[in-house]
């Protein structure tokens, strides 16, 4: 599951930037992914029936980062169904808290509120990646540093964009 979520993620990202995101090319991508996304969010729903929420010490560290990954890349209602499993994995120390952060900031995106720990992003008008809205902007860093995650500015830096604090 691994596997198939990144299988053409990678390709997406470079061909957005190469061709932009609403290019003819990465339409195609992506149709190709999304029957691809929904056969695992069905296999993972499938998994968390008989077995859990996939811990890693059930199933090793790819394995539990994938169930995330599938999970990211899910519809809202899933996201919204697993994450209090996801909490309590991480609360046991089965799931990597950043992986948590990430999720609740997707979820808290999707409906509409501030996120908390400035993971998720946005294109503005003029095409350019920025960081959909922080809640308590000047002390993101300090949330992102306590579950594992690199400051805004570098994570800015990963997508192209110099951020400059509030």
């Amino acid at each position: 599951m691994y596997d198939t979520d990144q299988a053409h993620r990678s390709e997406m990202q470079a061909v957005g930037t190469t061709y932009g995101h609403n290019s003819p090319k990465l339409m195609a991508l992506w149709k190709k992914q999304q029957p691809i996304d929904k056969a695992n969010i069905a296999r993972l729903g499938q998994i968390i029936e008989e077995h859990g929420w996939p811990r890693r010490g059930l199933v090793g560290d790819k394995g539990a980062i994938a169930a995330f990954l599938v999970l990211q890349h899910a519809d809202y209602t899933y996201q919204k169904k697993y994450l209090p499993l996801v909490r309590a994995a991480v609360a046991a120390g089965e799931t990597r808290a950043e992986d948590l952060a990430l999720l609740e900031d997707r979820v808290l995106m999707r409906e509409g509120k501030k996120q908390i720990y400035g993971s998720q992003l946005q294109q503005n008008d003029k095409g350019a990646w920025e960081f959909y809205p922080i809640e308590d902007e000047p002390n993101v860093d300090e949330r992102r540093q306590a579950v594992g995650l690199p400051s805004l500015a570098e994570y800015a830096r990963q997508f192209g964009f110099e951020y400059h604090p509030k």
